[in-house]
């Protein structure tokens, strides 16, 4: 890792670009930054690949959290709001991300993989064909390859296809693998899917739970993973709760899994957890 320099991009922003000057850190516990009165943490909550008891997760998705002055949580959405312009949302948002990766690579063996969330508004502000220039850079610093990670995308908060394509086109070219998020939510269609041809498609929660209690949902759900797959991208089932839900996502022939069924998200990696101290994932086979 390459700490100062890290230090040196993080600590000395430009003035006038951000409202309060961020700051990367680190405690006993890891990473982590300071905006304002704000402290900014990571947990990872595994993904898990159908198919035996899997002690080893296929990857791990990197969550922020926020919280106040009084150890108060802030809502995600509720904080990015905060950011007066697209510079400090493009701050933010690979502070967030450098924090995450930083505190994966402390941890992570060799293999492991990392989903990140990038902005919406982050993808938008970057100069079409720039993406992923300056955090191919820092992801350097923090010990770790674009081909270990994964950035999620929640295609249907960006009207521009064209700048999304772009975007996509140059992330991929410096390695990364891209996966449409929350897909059936929002405005998602199948003909963005068409056009993107992500690595992995994350259906969002509503999804699954639809098909609990509509029989034409559940009719249609595998159905859905079928065009998926024929897209040649891997599905992610992710909001996965209960025995049912778990059955639901086997018996549809999902790739990956994920969702407090299996593991709560937590600062440290499932990977990494001593034995007795981390979620146990149940069988991820057909007799649950």
């Amino acid at each position: 890792m390459q700490l100062n320099r890290l230090l040196q991009y993080f600590n000395h922003w430009p003035p006038g670009v951000v409202q309060h000057r961020p700051v990367l850190n680190f405690s006993d516990q890891g990473a982590f930054g300071v905006y304002g009165s704000l402290r900014l943490c990571s947990v990872f909550q595994p993904i898990w690949q159908q198919g035996g008891l899997q002690r080893q997760p296929f990857a791990h998705e990197a969550l922020l959290r926020v919280f106040d002055q009084s150890g108060r949580p802030l809502p995600i959405g509720q904080f990015f709001s905060q950011a007066r312009s697209a510079d400090e949302v493009v701050y933010l948002d690979r502070l967030s991300r450098v924090i995450h990766a930083l505190n994966f690579a402390a941890q992570a063996q060799e293999g492991d993989r990392l989903f990140l969330n990038v902005h919406g508004r982050h993808l938008l502000s970057i100069a079409s064909g720039r993406h992923g220039t300056t955090f191919e850079t820092l992801l350097g610093y923090c010990g770790l390859r674009p081909g270990q990670v994964v950035l999620e995308i929640v295609e249907s908060e960006i009207d521009d296809l064209g700048l999304l394509e772009a975007a996509i086109a140059s992330y991929r070219h410096k390695g990364f693998r891209i996966a449409i998020d929350d897909f059936g939510a929002g405005h998602s269609n199948f003909d963005r899917l068409w056009q993107l041809t992500p690595d992995l498609v994350k259906l969002d929660r509503s999804l699954v739970l639809q098909s609990m209690v509509n029989s034409r949902a559940r009719v249609v759900f595998p159905k859905l993973i079928d065009i998926i797959h024929e897209l040649g991208a891997q599905v992610v089932c992710e909001g996965i709760e209960t025995p049912a839900q778990h059955q639901l996502v086997l018996q549809s022939e999902a790739d990956l899994l994920q969702g407090f069924y299996y593991a709560r998200p937590a600062a440290t990696l499932a990977s990494a957890r001593r034995p007795g101290s981390q979620d146990v994932p149940l069988l991820l086979s057909g007799t649950g």
